[in-house]
């Protein structure tokens, strides 16, 4: 007798890698034209949609029919309208629209085009000053966006950060200060002091100002890599931010915190971490080679090298707590 064969291994894992950006840049495209908010009236034929968005019939026809494919429109009687999916999350004006979130992920398409030549060389092709302050317009959409994107995620992590009423929050590397908002809409009589680059506090009073929370939360230009913090403060925040540096950098930043916080004031580190075995989850290990292809130095750090770098300093009762689906963040938690 001969031998069995043994099964053969199903390749169809990497033929949806091959090509997971097909469905991709139909989203991103169907977003950017605004099908699905064209649709949120009700169905539309194909021709009337094209009439709508001003683009070609034919190429429409077919985004139309990817979309349906994709679980995003249905196609009844001639007609394409929004899935219950579409209409919650891809309608602009819907509390949980996505649409500039997706424009982020479109945005930085081309960049992860250069994936093969960043890990050849190791230089990236973005660098940050391209969006700060060179050109204000530029920077100002960037701030607004940063915003925008922000809110979605910011909104599921800030219902878990408790801090006591009264408390005064830094806001470190606190961007477009959409944390800060949000932890003084939920904590009362919370300060919060957003410290980050000069070109970018600008844009942040602003967008405090539209939330009416000026008085509450107050804006300080600095760079967190080189100079001191407002102190003494009651608490850190540090979302999203330590991503970007190397093990050195991180030290050096939560020394600094350590030395701005009070007695008992408490540390919170919220981003998008990687477990012990630095291959999991595989959103985190993608992240990580997106913060590569956008930053050089970026990437994702373990959730226990973070806590080890907070125990070296001093930091008792470190907690980790990984945020529940589809969040992506895990926040760490200490006190000195």
């Amino acid at each position: 007798m001969g031998h069995a064969m043994a099964p053969p291994v199903d390749p169809t894992p990497i033929l949806h890698l091959v090509t997971a950006y097909w469905g991709s840049m139909a989203l991103f495209t169907a977003n950017g034209l605004g099908v699905f908010t064209t649709l949120a009236v009700g169905p539309k034929r194909a021709d009337e949609l094209s009439r709508a968005l001003g683009v070609p019939e034919r190429p429409l026809q077919l985004l139309l029919q990817a979309a349906a494919g994709l679980g995003l429109l249905t196609y009844e009687n001639g007609a394409f309208a929004n899935t219950a999916l579409a209409d919650t999350y891809l309608v602009e004006g819907r509390p949980a629209f996505m649409g500039n979130a997706i424009k982020y992920g479109a945005d930085n398409y081309a960049l992860w085009g250069g994936l093969p030549e960043v890990v050849r060389t190791g230089h990236s092709a973005a660098g940050a000053e391209d969006y700060l302050g060179r050109d204000p317009e530029r920077t100002k959409r960037f701030v607004w966006g940063m915003h925008s994107r922000a809110l979605g995620a910011a909104r599921g992590v800030v219902q878990y950060i408790d801090l006591p009423s009264n408390t005064t929050l830094l806001d470190l590397g606190g961007g477009p200060g959409t944390y800060s908002v949000l932890l003084a809409q939920k904590i009362p009589n919370l300060n919060a002091i957003v410290f980050d680059l000069s070109p970018i506090v600008a844009i942040a009073r602003e967008i405090i100002a539209s939330f009416g929370l000026s008085d509450r939360v107050t804006v300080v230009a600095g760079d967190f890599t080189k100079d001191s913090y407002p102190a003494p403060v009651g608490a850190a925040l540090l979302s999203g931010m330590l991503h970007r540096e190397p093990e050195s950098m991180c030290r050096e930043i939560i020394r600094k915190v350590w030395e701005a916080l009070q007695q008992g004031g408490t540390i919170v580190i919220s981003d998008v971490m990687l477990n012990a075995d630095k291959i999991s989850p595989p959103f985190s290990t993608l992240f990580a080679l997106h913060m590569l292809v956008c930053s050089e130095r970026g990437g994702a750090h373990s959730k226990d090298d973070q806590c080890r770098w907070l125990q070296d300093q001093g930091f008792s009762n470190v907690q980790v707590r990984d945020l529940p689906p589809p969040g992506v963040h895990t926040l760490i938690t200490g006190t000195k």
